[in-house]
């Protein structure tokens, strides 16, 4: 898919509960929402797809450039999206509250982690405040399957 997946189901939230959020930046889900939200014939990527697609377009260090959109993220850290992937920087909820809208954009991947509660995510950023050159780079984390975050899916 080419933008985050909008598609309401328990466990999925509009970014700040405003629904005026979900046009442009999708929904954001739990994990265990995120498995179940794909349309038929679709699936939520795994991590071995996600690491795919990065290597894809030039690994870890790169990669950002190419996927993230452009425009939305904060200090010009917009990308080039030469991938027609059309990163968003979504932001996450977690906690019961939202953080870094502008700034982050993270994915579930269908992969658990070791960890017990644990699934894997990718994630883009726009840099660091001050950070010349602008660095953005793709990151792979563990992270708690109660925090909300965007989901892409990969047609079956």
């Amino acid at each position: 898919m080419a933008q985050n997946l909008n598609y309401k189901v328990p466990e999925s939230y509009a970014y700040d509960d405003k629904e005026s959020n979900r046009k442009e930046l999708g929904l954001l889900y739990t994990w265990e929402a995120a498995k179940n939200a794909c349309p038929p014939g679709w699936h939520l990527a795994t991590d071995s797809e996600w690491s795919m697609l990065v290597a894809n377009f030039g690994g870890m260090d790169k990669a950002s450039e190419a996927l993230k959109s452009v425009s939305g993220w904060i200090e010009n850290g917009n990308g080039t999206d030469s991938s027609g992937f059309n990163a968003l920087p979504a932001g996450i909820r977690r906690n019961g509250g939202y953080d870094v809208l502008g700034a982050m954009g993270f994915w579930w991947t269908s992969t658990p982690a070791d960890g017990q509660g644990k699934a894997w995510g990718w994630n883009f950023s726009y840099g660091g405040p001050g950070e010349k050159p602008l660095k953005t780079k793709a990151f792979r984390f563990d992270g708690p399957v109660s925090h909300a975050k965007s989901v892409r899916c990969v047609r079956d």
